[in-house]
């Protein structure tokens, strides 16, 4: 599993490796897949992407529906890994250990242009030209995606934080203070809105007064850096966004039932996603898509529901995490991403390998 986080966190093209690597234990019958909602909702999606695909007479559209079963492959493996409580932990420590080095790398990253042009670094991942302030990439390949998984990591950090002795308190926050100072170089406004609804969940949920009050405090500092970060201010605006929303959405009544095809917005209005999570997948994969998408989510708020009701200590981490996706969802599609992908399906897969090892039936529904 080790190698697995390695290879997911130092770049979005090696994602397949872990996931090949689970597609071929599931065949050789050495980790069951398990029916539930979230792996089924998956299959259904692959199913979906092939045949709009292929329906809009893109190769492209239909060979990216591969993508969509070797995240049922990493998810379907999550699940079958985790199954209590102190295995989640360990890997929800592993990866925020592991991605720390992103972190200062993406700082680094951000020192170094102030003398340096690294704007092939936005012509390698994005093919085009940087007109705004220099956002960070770090091994994300899209500063939104780096923001969407710095941001994560800040909550992992601060569950580990609050649960650690006190010896491990100052290396906690270091490293929350590394993530946090990388999410503002990312320069991605939604992944900070995202982090402060994800805080405000977190301060509902949990029982620590003082990491409560810590946490309103913090929203309230973010507010107020962010309104001073050069990166948010020159980000891509809202208003901009709102006229791919407008072209996405004509995508969709062309295509009501199965949408355009993975890169039918790519290919009809140059963006590679419409820039919001379900209109996405409206534009991409029609109304059957974003039935399967919302059948799969309701299954992950079960589980959350029953981790709720048994009082699992992980469950405000998973909560603001789920929040976190979310409020990011409004302004963004992480999973046309490998690394996003992965990062929203594997915080779905912990959620529902802990409630499969407390009730066994959700697994049938």
């Amino acid at each position: 599993m080790e190698l697995g986080i390695v290879l997911t966190i130092l770049s979005p093209y090696l994602t397949a490796i872990p996931a090949l690597a689970a597609f071929f234990k599931i065949l050789a019958g050495k980790i069951p897949v398990y029916n539930n909602p979230l792996n089924d909702g998956l299959l259904v999606l692959f199913a979906i992407s092939l045949i709009s695909g292929t329906l809009n007479r893109s190769f492209l559209s239909a060979l990216s529906s591969l993508v969509i079963l070797l995240y049922f492959c990493i998810t379907n493996y999550l699940q079958h890994k985790i199954t209590d409580e102190h295995k989640a932990g360990a890997f929800l420590q592993k990866v925020w250990l592991y991605s720390l080095p992103t972190a200062v790398l993406g700082i680094v990253e951000k020192m170094a242009s102030y003398y340096f042009d690294l704007t092939w670094i936005a012509d390698f991942y994005l093919n085009e030209p940087i007109t705004y302030v220099y956002r960070i990439y770090s091994t994300y390949g899209n500063p939104n995606i780096a923001g969407a998984w710095f941001a994560a990591m800040v909550l992992v950090g601060l569950h580990f934080f609050e649960a650690g002795r006190f010896q491990k308190k100052l290396y906690y926050f270091t490293g929350l203070a590394l993530y946090l100072v990388a999410l503002f170089f990312t320069g991605s406004r939604g992944a900070t809105m995202a982090l402060e609804a994800a805080f405000l969940i977190y301060a509902v949920f949990t029982k620590n007064r003082v990491v409560r009050l810590l946490l309103l405090s913090t929203i309230v500092l973010i507010a107020v850096l962010a309104f001073f970060s050069p990166e948010l201010h020159t980000s891509h605006q809202l208003n901009a966004r709102s006229h791919i929303w407008v072209k996405s959405f004509n995508i969709f009544k062309e295509s009501p039932l199965l949408g355009g095809g993975t890169f039918g917005v790519s290919t009809r209005i140059n963006k590679l996603h419409a820039h919001n999570i379900w209109l996405s997948f409206l534009a991409l994969y029609g109304t059957a898509g974003l039935a399967a998408y919302l059948w799969l989510r309701a299954y992950v708020y079960r589980c959350l529901a029953l981790l709720y009701r048994q009082k699992l200590s992980l469950f405000p981490l998973l909560a603001a995490v789920q929040g976190l996706i979310v409020v990011h969802g409004i302004v963004d599609f992480i999973m046309m991403s490998p690394q996003g992908g992965v990062l929203v399906l594997a915080a779905a897969a912990v959620a529902a390998g802990l409630a499969r090892s407390l009730e066994p039936e959700l697994q049938k529904t």
